[in-house]
């Protein structure tokens, strides 16, 4: 059977070479949007993930031009943002720096040393709250406090995939990092850490912000950061309480809005660099679809019309009708396998290069069942019009 049906397919060739290479198009453009949605889904859902509910960043520069204000005024700052600690709303406060809130851009990126090699890593400058607001999952060990500090030898932490990056097998606890002229002792380990839902696992090492734990000083070369995690249902409370606070220790003809940053952490959610990725992509691949059924669809019919001397024979001979529809939706099947093959062939490739995981095969296997839903959904309506040819009428239209 479908040795005939390639036979017939063979005969007719040259009326649906055209239909063939729009296919073969086709399915490479789904194969492509597909494997990027698949490997968006794959970020989104990889280990990682973080608390963000509840939680405000403060980011403040100087209010002025004059350099030698910066640290005065960012001290006088940081004070009123230790006052919060005892605001009704306020569960937690946390200070960072170097692009250490998750959920931004600007993560901060610089070389380490271990067992005498270098190594770029994130760096995060935390505190002892920034764990019990962000909670990231810890393997083994235990973050720092912001007592730890006083030691000589620093603590600090790191991400489980920089303990597969070299290659350490055993405990990690214990094993010393040196970073910008200090040494560091490893203390825990954190199963990993993203930045971001859509983004990969960071490589990176989680140090203290404080180094004078007497008078908590921070380094202004790099301005603070600041996470507050309010109360559930306090955001209100929280923000008036804020507004109020600062007037009082800044005056409103000193204050310049640019140069402070209040927001809310949101938790970002698949759809947004995902309903991007899909826009640029899936809009062109839409109607390259919507094109290619109306032609599939405008090709079955007027072939059908062609062939309905052939088809009313068929039926006159005893082929059922059902049969016949069956047989047409056939044909374009294996049109559409055929059609299939070059993609299938190239994917076989990629994927002998391919990271290890489901990304992949899904991404291919959903794209070969909607390629063949659209072609065989493109010939029903023809064929089933086809089937319902009247031997008697067809044999005249021949004559």
């Amino acid at each position: 059977m479908i040795r005939h049906l390639i036979t017939l397919i063979w005969n007719r060739k040259r009326s649906l070479a055209w239909i063939f290479i729009e296919q073969i198009l086709v399915f490479g453009v789904m194969l492509l949007v597909f494997t990027l949605f698949a490997e968006e889904l794959s970020r989104y859902y990889q280990k990682g993930n973080i608390e963000v509910n509840n939680v405000v960043k403060i980011l403040f520069t100087n209010l002025d031009n004059d350099n030698s204000n910066t640290e005065e005024t960012n001290r006088e700052f940081r004070y009123m943002v230790e006052s919060m600690k005892n605001w009704h709303s306020v569960e937690l406060v946390s200070i960072n720096r170097n692009g250490a809130i998750p959920v931004t851009q600007n993560a901060w990126r610089d070389s380490v040393k271990y067992m005498g090699k270098n190594y770029n890593l994130t760096i995060k400058y935390c505190d002892e709250n920034f764990y019990k607001i962000f909670s990231p999952k810890l393997v083994e060990g235990e973050w720092f406090k912001d007592v730890d500090a006083i030691s000589d030898v620093l603590p600090a932490l790191i991400t489980k995939n920089l303990l597969d990056y070299w290659k350490l097998t055993g405990s990690a606890i214990g094993q010393t990092v040196e970073y910008n002229g200090r040494t560091y002792r490893v203390i825990g380990v954190v199963e990993a850490f993203k930045d971001r839902k859509n983004s990969d696992p960071l490589y990176a090492l989680f140090i203290p912000t404080f180094i004078d734990v007497g008078h908590i000083i921070i380094d202004y070369k790099s301005y603070p950061e600041y996470v507050i995690k309010y109360k559930q249902g306090m955001l209100g409370d929280f923000s008036r309480a804020f507004v109020a606070e600062f007037y009082k220790n800044f005056p409103r003809d000193q204050f310049k809005p640019e140069l402070m940053e209040i927001s809310k952490l949101n938790d970002q959610t698949l759809f947004l660099t995902m309903g991007l990725q899909l826009y640029l992509m899936g809009i062109p691949a839409a109607f390259l679809l919507i094109f290619a059924f109306m032609g599939t669809f405008g090709v079955v019919w007027m072939q059908s019309k062609k062939r309905i001397g052939e088809l009313g024979l068929r039926i006159a001979l005893g082929c059922p009708p059902a049969r016949m529809q069956r047989t047409i939706i056939a044909e374009n099947l294996i049109l559409t396998g055929f059609a299939m093959l070059p993609g299938l062939i190239v994917a076989a490739n990629l994927f002998a290069f391919a990271q290890e995981g489901w990304e992949f095969p899904v991404a291919v296997g959903t794209a070969v069942v909607l390629m063949l839903c659209f072609s065989a959904f493109s010939a029903w309506y023809p064929a089933r019009q086809a089937a319902k040819v009247q031997p008697v009428e067809a044999l005249r239209a021949n004559q």
